[in-house]
């Protein structure tokens, strides 16, 4: 007898995949543990464990992770060479089992709750600015916004280039409040156009997996 196709369940992994690249590309991750810890929010520990317990795909969010946080290294490594980037992020893979990865933080969704009252006039606040009218750390808003992310609560609005040539910040609006007067609703970023030369490179690894 022929097995039917379970469409629903390879719409559930094809969203796990997307979301996961999604959070991967936000800067906000250090790895596929955060990815996987923000996604927890949605998605149920048996749905999460058919997808992270590939390896490749855990060092493919690693990897995706380490190009979304470190441009300027990345833009240097470009320069010797695609091997060189390859090298480079691979040797910041982790490699623990998903099963081994603790449940939601409680603290992160009381704090992500507070986030949600402080923005839901339509406020936009960096992570900095949060933290500071929160009375908690950068890294505990973080925490809570890859939560917040990740199931849709929250999104980044745009970004906000850094004075002294850094990462620049990312700016926060809560996904549906209405925008304070004079806030543009859609969402753009200041940063320069990518070099020609780093979109060719990054597209050449991609296609090389």
């Amino acid at each position: 007898m022929k097995r039917s196709i379970n469409w629903d369940l390879i719409e559930t992994r094809e969203s796990i995949r997307e979301s996961a690249y999604d959070l991967a590309s936000s800067r906000l991750c250090n790895g596929w543990q955060d990815v996987w810890r923000a996604l927890r929010a949605r998605y149920s520990l048996d749905q999460l464990a058919v997808i992270f317990e590939n390896p490749l795909f855990r060092l493919d969010i690693d990897q995706r992770c380490y190009l979304a946080r470190n441009p300027p290294t990345v833009a240097r490594d470009v320069q010797r060479g695609p091997g060189a980037v390859g090298q480079r992020a691979s040797s910041t893979v982790t490699c623990s089992n998903p099963g081994a990865l603790v449940e939601r933080n409680p603290r992160s969704e009381r704090l992500a709750r507070r986030m949600q009252t402080l923005l839901a006039d339509g406020g936009e606040c960096t992570a900095v600015e949060l933290a500071e009218r929160l009375g908690t750390s950068r890294n505990e808003v973080l925490i809570a916004a890859r939560e917040m992310l990740s199931d849709g609560t929250l999104r980044i609005a745009r970004y906000i280039a850094s004075s002294r040539g850094g990462r620049g910040a990312r700016v926060f609006v809560l996904t549906g409040a209405a925008a304070h007067r004079g806030h543009s609703a859609v969402a753009h970023s200041t940063w320069p156009k990518a070099d020609p030369v780093v979109v060719h490179a990054f597209d050449a690894i991609v296609r090389c997996r």
